[in-house]
């Protein structure tokens, strides 16, 4: 390459560098600018998600009239307690069916099967023991059974659902639950408080 090739090669090489410097805090701009866009939409999600599922996990509140008074014998205050479970689970499937409908969930919701909240094969939920004034209970708006098999115990399928019971006035309160269902550290909701939270 003769002298006039070797100073055109420079010249386009330093041209070359000069545009590269030109434009390329541009371009880190753009791309600071992008991630950040991409940021906020994201935190905007998430905080729309969040949203969505304190709405769906709401507290309903009710009172059952199956309430026995103090002084009654414990007989008739044991079956005062399984009416106000059985106006719960009522209340917990009118809610479901309601939610099929609005096409929140999937169904159909067969029943709902309540269980005292944390489980325990040792300790009796409050509806079967005169000990305890209040409740809590995670319960499930069954959508599937399935039966029990050589790798199987069977179960049922749902959505799933917690609630806190007062027993001496029959008022309680049932929560759908939404997003994860145990404490997570990326959990986005928690159980409310008024359900046993």
């Amino acid at each position: 390459m003769g002298r006039g090739g070797r100073i055109g090669a420079a010249v386009v090489v330093l041209a070359i560098v000069v545009v590269g410097i030109v434009i390329a805090p541009g371009i880190r701009e753009s791309k600071k600018e992008r991630a950040e866009s991409e940021s906020q939409s994201r935190a905007e999600h998430r905080e729309a998600l969040i949203r969505r599922l304190e709405r769906q996990q709401r507290p309903r509140f009710a009172t059952s009239a199956s309430v026995a008074p103090a002084t009654a014998a414990d007989g008739v205050r044991l079956r005062a307690r399984a009416g106000v479970m059985d106006d719960l689970s009522e209340s917990i499937l009118a809610d479901a069916r309601r939610r099929v409908r609005a096409g929140e969930l999937d169904g159909p919701v067969r029943r709902v099967d309540c269980e005292r909240f944390p489980r325990s094969v040792k300790i009796p939920g409050a509806d079967e023991s005169l000990s305890e004034r209040e409740g809590r209970y995670f319960c499930i708006a069954v959508t599937a059974d399935f039966k029990p098999d050589e790798a199987s115990l069977g179960g049922a399928i749902g959505h799933p659902y917690r609630a806190l019971v007062d027993f001496e006035t029959g008022r309680y309160a049932y929560c759908k639950i939404s997003g994860q269902p145990g404490p997570s550290r990326d959990q986005l909701v928690v159980t409310p408080r008024a359900c046993g939270g």
